[in-house]
């Protein structure tokens, strides 16, 4: 009976021992007072700060048990009155930490793979950066001093670096696919425009599906539905034939851009609800009344979802020209086509439909729009 005693107390300690999954932080500090309070901090799925565990440094040092992160993710500790943080990953592999008061940016993390694969990410692309700034002092110099040759080789200097810089991250992602680093040179790489939407698109998808749930890895691929969209839409820029639109007016028949074109024609892309759109509205009521016998017209493109907002506004700000509108919101279809992003937004065309200027307001719209009328009077 002992013996099946001894044995049952064996195996439970064994599960208590693989149910007590974690990881532990010990750290050696300098320069903190005996008491200050340690807090380690996660970041919510909603990106916000939520404290997690805390304890106090004694003796110039502090020990935490932290339980096993439900994903991978990162982590941050900050200290009682002290400005900063030492960002590291929770992984399941004790970490070693040596943190300095007055430099927590100079803090030592020695953990598992994930925080060593981290860290030489972090030290790499700072290392990188710091190059990136010292060729650009020395060009600063050579450019006072007119040495053109020495000009020439820093340019030829930093574009390798930032190739090299590049391929760094390309070549870490694409190694490291198991890695919630990954997810990070890729999203560096997509936000610095290194990446094309479509290529990102690609390197997610072979990610693991366990890096694709956690928070970074839906930030990702939020980040690459919001690139591929932008990749899909069309921009109208200056030089630029105008495409042309049918949509409905607010009495519900169909007009054209081709049916309200003048010697000098606005498209003007704005909002009822937009308020900085209503508060250019005054201007632009102005120039139309200003110019229009001369020759100007406008036609205003709502991004409205609802025809009583939209046809209150146009009534509200006295805008007398045409407008049209699909009332589908930022799903408009002319903006889309005309890759308007954020209003207002005004595209201005010759009488033949080119794109002479774009996005004007206040003062600027209303010189614009005489020395094209002006000119046109010759």
């Amino acid at each position: 009976m002992k013996r099946i005693a001894l044995l049952v107390t064996v195996l439970l300690l064994v599960a208590c021992q693989k149910e007590k999954k974690g990881y532990h932080i010990s750290a050696d500090t300098t320069g903190f007072e005996n008491g200050t309070v340690v807090y380690v901090n996660a970041i919510s799925e909603s990106n916000r700060p939520v404290i997690i565990d805390s304890t106090v440094i004694q003796n110039d040092k502090f020990e935490l048990a932290l339980s096993s992160p439900e994903s991978n993710d990162f982590n941050y500790l900050t200290f009682k009155d002290i400005r900063g943080n030492v960002l590291f990953l929770a992984e399941n592999n004790p970490i070693k930490m040596t943190i300095y008061k007055d430099s927590l940016r100079s803090s030592i993390i020695k953990g598992g793979s994930e925080n060593k694969l981290f860290f030489n990410y972090l030290t790499t692309v700072q290392q990188y950066g710091e190059e990136k700034m010292e060729l650009d002092k020395q060009y600063q110099i050579a450019s006072k001093l007119g040495e053109r040759e020495k000009l020439v080789k820093i340019g030829n200097d930093r574009k390798t670096l930032v190739e090299n810089e590049r391929k760094f991250r390309r070549t870490l992602a694409d190694q490291n696919k198991e890695s919630l680093v990954s997810i990070m040179a890729i999203t560096d790489l997509l936000n610095l425009k290194d990446l094309k939407a479509k290529e990102a698109d690609e390197k997610y998808k072979v990610i693991s599906d366990t890096l694709k749930n956690t928070r970074l890895g839906k930030n990702l691929k939020m980040l690459i539905n919001s690139a591929l969209a932008t990749a899909s839409q069309k921009v109208m820029d200056v030089g630029v034939k105008a495409e042309d639109f049918t949509a409905p007016t607010p009495e519900g028949k169909m007009l054209s851009l081709k049916e309200s074109m003048g010697k000098i024609t606005i498209v003007d892309f704005w909002a009822s609800w937009c308020k900085p759109c209503r508060i250019e509205n005054p201007n632009v009521v102005k120039v139309y009344n200003k110019y229009h016998d001369k020759g100007l017209n406008i036609i205003g493109v709502s991004l409205d979802k609802k025809q009583e907002a939209w046809t209150k506004a146009i009534a509200d700000d006295n805008l007398q020209w045409n407008h049209v509108s699909n009332l589908q919101f930022w799903q408009e279809p002319i903006a889309k086509a005309y890759g308007v992003r954020s209003i207002p937004a005004t595209f201005i065309l010759d009488e033949k439909g080119n794109v002479i200027a774009k996005n004007l307001r206040g003062p600027a719209l209303e010189e614009k729009i005489s020395e094209l009328l002006e000119k046109k009077a010759l």
